[in-house]
């Protein structure tokens, strides 16, 4: 498996900086990761990303953002 995906994964067991409405928010080495609370379609949850991170205080309008589905966890990888 690719050490990235491992990498991110491996960030997913840490302690997450908020909570918000669709998202479980963790920072990483790589960036700031947007976890999908439910199995949901990704164009649903893509709508309320930036406004879910800004209730929690970040600012995210200027990363690249990648949606990744990792063993059965789907979510949102923002970096520069």
């Amino acid at each position: 498996m690719d050490s990235t995906i491992d990498f991110i994964i491996d960030s997913l067991k840490e302690e997450p900086i908020g909570e918000t409405d669709h998202f479980i928010w963790f920072i990483t080495d790589i960036g700031i990761v947007a976890l999908f609370k439910k199995d949901e379609n990704c164009e649903t949850y893509s709508s309320n990303v930036e406004i879910e991170a800004n209730k929690i205080g970040l600012d995210i309008t200027k990363e690249e953002k990648e949606y990744l589905k990792l063993k059965k966890r789907q979510l949102f990888l923002f970096y520069s």
